[in-house]
């Protein structure tokens, strides 16, 4: 069993890593080690598909998983649904001894893999979403035992909790960062991969009528030509294509001014496994050019707070060598930098990032 001081540990860990999604690697195998496993993952699964993050000892296997399209075909993941208990439960749980010697899942994957036992649990979210967590154990290692089932059952609750936690404080981030639009004037919202608006400020729903809300928050233009262009450019973003801002023309109606609607991809670390927002879209009008902070512009494309600034620097025109001489480093440092930079927002070179960027950013 584990003393005090490792529970502690192991549940501080969970916590921290609701708020710093970095940290659930280490998580996972804080808690596979408990359990004498020798990796796992974290899934979040909801209608809009699904996100997971995995420990480093595991990611390769994982890796393999979904390559060879297991994830389509998960008799476990289905199993563990079904099965509606609150705690950790095993593979003799969800299959008998039978079933388990023919599961295609075993014999052609996890078997081959050296893998074959394991434990799971799933929380149910208040938005939906199926939170599952699974550990994996070598197959000559033999089955999870119900002692480490108690402990894990021990440790669920905080996980659940933590696991909550962080699907609640990805939705504050996405509301922050459309309040921040708001103070700018801009009207904003938050689209997820299937074209549905999770959230918009204040502002963007004086848009309705030239912007159409349709079944399941599908969001469309009520111009037509407009409208194609807009569908077009959701549906490459659902395919991870499209690479850049997409600025689509809305010509006025009625008595609404004409507006312009740019479609901002939004590039994550894939540890954010709560998110659901795949893009924002933000409009200027004719009579107002779109004004938005540069930090505020690279938080949409995981940028570091030194990243960032790289960022500005480069919306203001400077050279590697006037940044470096601003920020009293390297101007190999620099080159560094900017290379993450131009990887992140997905640009070929400094100018495609300015040609890309500067327009829509103060």
């Amino acid at each position: 069993m584990l003393d005090a001081d490792e529970f502690g540990d192991a549940v501080a860990m969970l916590y921290e890593a609701a708020a710093v999604p970095e940290v659930w690697p280490t998580a996972i195998a804080r808690l596979a080690q408990i359990a004498g496993c020798t990796g796992g993952l974290l899934f979040a699964h909801s209608n809009l598909g699904t996100n997971w993050v995995t420990c480093k000892e595991f990611e390769p296997v994982f890796n393999r998983f979904m390559e060879q399209g297991w994830m389509n075909r998960n008799s476990r993941m289905a199993g563990l649904l079904a099965h509606g208990g609150t705690g950790f439960i095993t593979d003799y749980d969800i299959f008998s001894e039978e079933e388990l010697e023919t599961a295609p899942m075993y014999t052609d994957f996890l078997r081959p893999e050296g893998y074959g036992w394991g434990t799971a649990t799933h929380v149910r979210a208040s938005s939906g979403e199926n939170i599952v967590f699974t550990l994996e154990r070598k197959l000559e290692l033999g089955p999870v035992s119900r002692r480490e089932v108690e402990v894990l059952d021990g440790i669920r609750p905080h996980l659940a909790r933590a696991a909550v936690l962080a699907s609640k404080l990805q939705m504050q981030r996405a509301q922050a960062s459309l309040a921040s639009f708001e103070q700018a004037g801009s009207p904003a919202a938050l689209i997820d991969a299937r074209g549905g608006v999770l959230a918009t400020n204040s502002s963007f729903e004086t848009l309705f009528g030239q912007v159409v809300i349709r079944a399941r928050d599908k969001i469309a233009l009520d111009d037509d030509q407009a409208n194609a262009l807009l569908q077009k450019a959701l549906s490459e973003l659902a395919q991870d294509r499209l690479g850049d801002t997409r600025s689509i023309a809305v010509p006025n109606r009625d008595d609404r001014p004409a507006f312009i609607i740019h479609v901002l991809p939004i590039r994550r670390q894939a540890l954010d496994i709560f998110s659901r927002a795949q893009a924002m879209l933000v409009v200027s009008t004719a009579d107002r050019s779109l004004r938005i902070e540069a930090s505020l512009l690279c938080e949409l494309y995981d940028l570091t707070r030194t990243e960032a600034a790289i960022a500005n620097g480069m919306l203001a025109g400077q050279t590697a060598d006037e940044i470096a001489v601003s920020r009293t480093v390297s101007r190999e440092t620099v080159r560094s930098q900017i290379k993450s930079v131009l990887a992140k927002t997905g640009c070929r070179s400094q100018v495609d990032f300015i040609r890309r960027l500067a327009s829509i950013s103060a």
